[in-house]
Order: structure tokens, then sequence, then C-alpha cells
């Protein structure tokens, strides 16, 4: 399903969160815990940091209340009923009360989720979009992520649901250089590696791939490589290691590997170790 007018097409742009922007109108669809800490957490943790005021749109649990000088928590009444006309007055008045106040932005963090269970849920959420959008995109403090649990949605209405941002959001990279990015990924959970992995930067890819493992809990922990130009040997080395250690835990999956780094690790045996699993397919090969 479209969404018409100002938002036809398809969103086009994924931007780690710490480079969203005032009028910034992002989606998030998140699969669990972690995913919602390193976005929606980073977020309002950052705000609440820089000073921004943060505008919380609740569920149905009650009417307005404060949070704080810093912080609005905004329900959608009592009833539960929804009026996305309601919905986009209260945050034009959020916007106008920060401007007053010399806030540096504003900050607003919406969940959609439970108003697809309504009936006609997704008509009304995508209603609800259109207005967050015409109250979100021409302001030049506002940015705005509307988060959805993926877990909880029928694909219909993910898709329908992205279609009506122009801006999908990701966790910010764990590292990011000119030489070397490495970027947390949550479907399936792991770490993407692009760029040129080195002795330089060993200490801050163990650093990365530990923190992923940590929080595994006995699931496969995926590596995409597919953008990796280069890997050494001592790299290599500490996924091995990494794989080893996981006696009883999901495997370590080496996901998109170029042909060539492909062969180096077959022609040494790695692929054979009980802990790693040679993955997906590089999209070149």
């Amino acid at each position: 399903m479209a969404v018409k007018g100002a938002m036809d097409s398809l969103w086009s742009v994924r931007r780690p969160v710490g480079e969203l922007r005032p009028g910034d109108h992002a989606w998030l669809a998140f699969g669990g815990e972690d995913e919602h800490r390193h976005v929606v957490g980073a977020f309002v943790r950052t705000g609440l940091a820089e000073g921004d005021r943060v505008v919380l749109l609740g569920g149905p649990q009650g009417a307005e209340m404060a949070g704080g000088d810093q912080v609005a928590v905004v329900g959608l009444g009592d009833s539960g009923a929804v009026d996305p006309r309601v919905l986009a007055r209260a945050l034009a008045s959020e916007i106008s009360e920060a401007d007053r106040s010399g806030c540096r932005a504003v900050r607003i963090v919406t969940d959609l989720t439970w108003v697809l269970r309504r009936p006609g849920g997704l008509e009304l959420a995508l209603d609800c979009e259109r207005h967050i959008e015409r109250v979100i995109g021409p302001s030049t403090s506002a940015i705005a992520i509307c988060q959805l649990d993926r877990r909880a949605c029928a694909p219909g209405e993910l898709a329908a649901l992205e279609e009506a941002h122009a801006v999908a959001v990701t966790a910010d990279p764990d590292f990011a250089d000119s030489v070397l990015r490495i970027d947390r990924t949550f479907h399936p959970a792991g770490l993407a590696l692009g760029g040129e992995l080195d002795a330089s930067r060993h200490a801050v890819f163990s650093q990365a791939l530990s923190s992923v493992l940590a929080r595994a809990d006995g699931d496969p922990v995926h590596l995409d490589l597919a953008e990796l130009e280069f890997i050494d040997l001592g790299a290599l080395s500490m996924l091995a290691g990494a794989a080893t250690r996981r006696p009883g835990h999901g495997p370590l999956v080496l996901d998109r590997m170029s042909a060539r780094l492909r062969s180096v690790v077959e022609a040494v045996g790695w692929d054979m170790l009980p802990g790693l699993r040679l993955g997906a397919p590089h999209p070149g090969n």
C-alpha cells in the first residue's frame, strides 16, 4: 500500500542515529532490546546530554503529563482514541514551546505499534505518519524517530509504513575512520566490516567482536564481510580463536566473503573449526 502525497517514494536514505538532522522523520523497525538501545536509547541520551527537548509520544495509557523541564510525555487520551490531528497539534505545540524556551533542538520519539491493533489500524497509523511528516518536515529544530516492533507486525504492515518515511535510521558505527568501519547489525545479529582491517586496528575490532559475542546469548553471530577489502592473518586468527572459545554456543558465521578471502580461509582449514561457519556467498561471486 503506497502513501499518497509528499511521501510517495520508498525511503532511500539510511542514516546513523548520530547523523540525524532537523527535519528528519526517520523510521526504525526494531527487533529486540539491543537494537532499541543502540538507536532510540542513543537518540534520547544524546538529546538529554546536549540540552535538547525530548518528546515521548506515549500510547493510550493517559493524558499529557509533564516529564520535567527537558522531557515531555504526550499520551493520546484516556480512552485510547487516536486522532492524528490532535497528535499533530500536540507535537507542533511542543516544538513551539521548545523554540520559545531556547532549546537547540526537539527530539521526538513515537511508537505506533499498538495503533496497528486498532480497527483499521494500518490506515490510522499511516494517517498519523502523514500528520507527523507535516509537522516535522518543514521544521528547522525537530527530529523524529517513529519506531515499530517488527515482531508484532505483519510483513505488509512493515512495508507500508516503511514507505511513509524518507529516512531509515540505523545504529551509529561501533568504529569508523578513513580506513575501517565496523557497524553493529541486528537482522541477523553481528557486525558488518568495511574497508581494511590491519594490525593497527586489531584492538578496536577485538572490542567490537567481544561486545557482540557477549550479547549473543548462545545464538549465531554473523560477520558481514561484503565490503571488507583487506583483512590480515592476525585478524583472521582472532576470528578463529573467538570461534573455538564458543563451545556449546551458536557459531560465528562469516557471510558474503570475497572469493579471495574465502580461498584463504579454506586453505588454512579454518572453515573446518566447529565454531566457525561459512555463510551467505558474496553477491559478486
